[in-house]
């Protein structure tokens, strides 16, 4: 349906907003632009991020309090009449190093479902980097850049990603250089096993989720400065159908959203727990969606095992 002159006027005004905004911070317009579509409108459900769920109220609240500190929680003065003290009166170059070690490099921030800020894995615990952020504002403007340019931020759920994008000043998303993905909200199951000698189960799209994980591919399509992407699909599968075959008969259309990410990374891999099917010529799907792919595509299903006959 063709849009009214009202909002074709609407959409102009709001394009010239986000040409404005963009000049003015240097994040670029198109991930303003993703931000914005990916705002709760009908393709999101209000429910999923106004109000947010519970996980992801607490990443909201934790990572707005510290894009905005509160003017209260300046225990160091950097400077007194103008003349730098302390810790300030160090060579920037050198306080950046120690912001590099202090916020970690190469650490994995986990944002899972049941937590409420990131948090290293391996044991690590990052509460120290959290509390320099918070401890005045030049230290906030100095050393939260390194947390997102040095870390790898790994999400369990594609909600808490687009609720994550929404918390963080856009500048801070943009400089993200490395994401990674164990997602179980992603896929369903659909159909029991069949077939006794060749025993197989099929998965197909969670319920609500393929608007959704258009706009996070959105997103991350326009994070000009991101190298690294791993995303790895869990089986939505009983463990005691362990070594039994899945089939996903909309594999083209959970991976289409992928190629929204035009340019090279550094590392960009897919893991899915289906077989490949693009060689069986009796599938309607069977198409090879790897060819020119920007990612590495692994199918880690097991594949057919032909029956010798007797």
């Amino acid at each position: 349906m063709p849009l009214t002159t009202l909002e074709l006027k609407l959409k102009a005004e709001n394009a010239a907003r986000i040409q404005k905004l963009a000049k003015s911070t240097g994040v670029s317009s198109a991930l303003l632009a993703a931000l914005e579509e990916s705002k709760p409108t009908r393709s999101i459900p209000e429910g999923i991020l106004f109000p947010l769920s519970k996980p992801c109220q607490t990443v909201y609240r934790s990572l707005s309090n510290l894009v905005n500190p509160r003017s209260s929680s300046v225990a160091w003065k950097g400077h007194v009449n103008g003349v730098p003290t302390g810790f300030f009166r160090l060579p920037l170059e050198i306080r950046e190093q120690i912001y590099g070690l202090v916020t970690g490099h190469k650490t994995v921030l986990k944002i899972p479902k049941n937590y409420y800020k990131p948090r290293p894995s391996r044991g690590r615990s990052n509460n120290g980097s959290l509390s320099l952020l918070q401890t005045c504002r030049q230290i906030y403007a100095e050393a939260s850049g390194s947390i997102y340019t040095q870390n790898t931020f790994h999400f369990q759920n594609h909600n808490d990603f687009l609720a994550f994008a929404h918390a963080v000043n856009p500048i801070f998303l943009s400089h993200i250089t490395s994401l990674t993905f164990d997602l179980d909200s992603i896929l369903r199951l659909d159909g029991d096993p069949y077939d006794h000698q060749y025993p197989r189960f099929t998965v197909d799209w969670a319920d609500g989720v393929e608007p959704q994980w258009s706009h996070v591919w959105n997103t991350i399509a326009a994070m000009d400065n991101l190298i690294e992407l791993k995303v790895f699909l869990q089986d939505p599968g009983f463990p005691e159908w362990d070594g039994m075959q899945c089939l996903c008969l909309p594999e083209p259309e959970i991976l289409a959203p992928l190629w929204k990410v035009k340019r090279r990374l550094g590392v960009f891999e897919v893991d899915v727990p289906w077989v490949d099917t693009t060689s069986w010529g009796i599938l309607e799907s069977s198409q090879d969606i790897t060819q020119g792919a920007p990612f590495n595509l692994t199918r880690r299903g097991i594949t057919p095992v032909a029956r010798s006959r007797p």
